[in-house]
């Protein structure tokens, strides 16, 4: 595209906006939701209200990347902004929890096409020696939602109205839009294409319900009859859908990509690596608050070095890459990665949280190498009629793996702190039938306000049954970590810029 500097910095601009709003929708809800809680009821459906969010974003990501590459990604990104700020609108709106699961449904459609087609954009109007470090960018947006998110939601709960979390979005989305609107030109050979619906269908089906099988309802997952059939029942879709997509002209996930080593290794790369990612986000916060007696906000402060680390990594591997190749730069990241993970394995309840803080920033850096490799690779890896599915791959194998981690990490933890935790509470309390009432909620250790009232002995020993409890969870943790640096050393050897696409080179 021959654009000038100002009008691609002002489409920079417009998918930087969608993808921030993207990104601190997950962590600014977060500290709404005991307030919206108390406002609507419904505590039983209160993992729904993000697994929702998620399942709509991971299923919808591929499908949105298929049509940016049919119909021109800036009639598929304006869609995507519209769908996210009408469930915004909506979920502001909402007046019981049945609804606000439902209007967050539609924000997560919204950001399944905002945020891989962002990403597209910039890897359509920038060379390649531009484009690794303005992806890094898109590191910081998700390093800066993770900080700012969590403060600004209890700002505005508190001070105004948990409702404003969701109206906060429609004057950004709304300069988001009109700046790509005006900016964003794209001439291209619109290809005549038939929509694959049985494709669509299938793959919307089966991921919903494996997810939501592993989500468990949005906690951890169980070995019932019904999950069982949820999971082998997705399981089969999935499959039936690999099968229709190898049999017609025109699939909505063209599988001859996965035939390419380079996409294949980005692939299970980034599904590894969003293991690590949301393992670290859900579970390192727990940690922290629940056994080493910190409070939200230190839980906050300790995970957003991963945010500060990742695009600091993203800025270096992108200028890295270009000089030592790929190949070079993903190891580093993942070596950085399968670290970070190893040093999270022994903590404790004695564990210092300037120690916790080290392993987030190692991780952190890592995430920053190998996301933006991988990335830069992929785009151009392939021709721009593919960069939109290719690019929209790679964010839903982050999003699966993050989901899987999290899901096999939860059933990990409360199968181990059930009978430890009743165990602690026995010995804290001593007999203390009062004490016994108080400390039987493992909630308990995560509200500042009632961990309080716990003598100092007893919240020691209970504390300790966490930290215990999560060691389990630790280790699948470093699995993944170790998986990041497995799939790595498969990469292709080659500079940047001779792993390019062959169509491209024929072109």
């Amino acid at each position: 595209m021959g654009l000038s500097k100002r009008r691609k910095a002002l489409i920079t601009l417009a998918t930087l906006i969608g993808t921030f709003l993207a990104a601190l929708d997950s962590t600014v809800v977060g500290t709404a939701m005991p307030t919206v809680i108390g406002d609507l009821g419904g505590l039983s459906l209160y993992s729904w209200v993000f697994a929702a969010y998620l399942l709509a974003a991971t299923v919808t990501g591929p499908i949105f990347g298929t049509l940016s590459d049919t119909y021109g990604r800036k009639p598929v990104y304006l869609a995507g902004i519209f769908l996210f700020l009408l469930g915004s609108v909506l979920a502001g709106t909402a007046e019981s929890m049945t609804g606000l699961i439902a209007f967050r449904t539609l924000q997560g459609l919204g950001a399944g096409a905002v945020q891989p087609v962002a990403i597209t954009i910039v890897g359509d109007i920038f060379e390649l020696e531009t484009r690794a470090r303005i992806q890094g960018l898109f590191g910081a947006v998700w390093g800066i939602s993770a900080v700012v998110g969590p403060a600004a939601g209890g700002l505005i709960t508190d001070y105004i109205s948990w409702r404003w979390v969701f109206f906060i979005n429609v004057p950004f989305g709304i300069v988001a839009a009109v700046l790509l609107t005006l900016t964003l030109r794209e001439t291209f050979e619109r290809r005549p294409r038939s929509m694959d619906y049985l494709g669509t269908a299938l793959l919307a089906g089966g991921l919903v319900a494996v997810l939501a099988a592993l989500l468990g309802g949005g906690g951890a997952p169980t070995l019932s009859a019904p999950t069982l059939a949820l999971f082998f029942g997705g399981l089969a879709t999935l499959a039936l859908f690999v099968v229709v997509e190898s049999r017609i002209d025109d699939p909505v996930v063209p599988l001859d990509l996965f035939s390419e080593r380079l996409f294949a290794v980005a692939t299970l790369g980034n599904l590894a690596a969003g293991g690590v990612l949301l393992g670290v986000s859900v579970y390192v916060p727990l940690f922290v608050q629940g056994s080493l007696g910190g409070t939200a906000l230190t839980a906050g402060a300790v995970v957003a070095p991963l945010s500060i680390g990742w695009p600091v990594g993203s800025l270096v591997g992108g200028r890295m890459l270009l000089r030592t190749g790929y190949r070079t730069t993903l190891l580093l990241g993942a070596v950085l990665i399968a670290a970070g993970t190893a040093l999270c394995v022994p903590m404790n309840a004695g564990t210092s949280l300037a120690y916790v803080v080290f392993a987030v920033v190692v991780i952190g850096l890592g995430l920053g190498f190998t996301s933006t490799s991988y990335l830069v690779a992929v785009q151009n890896a392939v021709p721009w009629r593919r960069r939109g599915i290719a690019t929209s791959s790679i964010v839903f194998f982050r999003t699966i793996g993050g989901s899987i981690g999290v899901a096999v990490m939860g059933a990990l933890l409360n199968y181990s702190l059930g009978d430890r935790y009743r165990a602690a509470v026995e010995r804290a309390s001593g007999g203390d039938s009062s004490l016994i009432r108080l400390l039987s909620d493992p909630n308990a250790l995560l509200q500042p306000a009632v961990r309080s009232r716990i003598p100092e002995d007893a919240y020691a020993e209970l504390a300790g049954a966490l930290a215990a409890a999560l060691s389990p969870a630790f280790l699948v943790l470093l699995v993944f970590g170790i998986s990041t640096v497995a799939v790595a050393a498969f990469f292709p050897r080659g500079g940047a810029k001779d792993l390019v696409s062959r169509e491209e080179e024929h072109a």
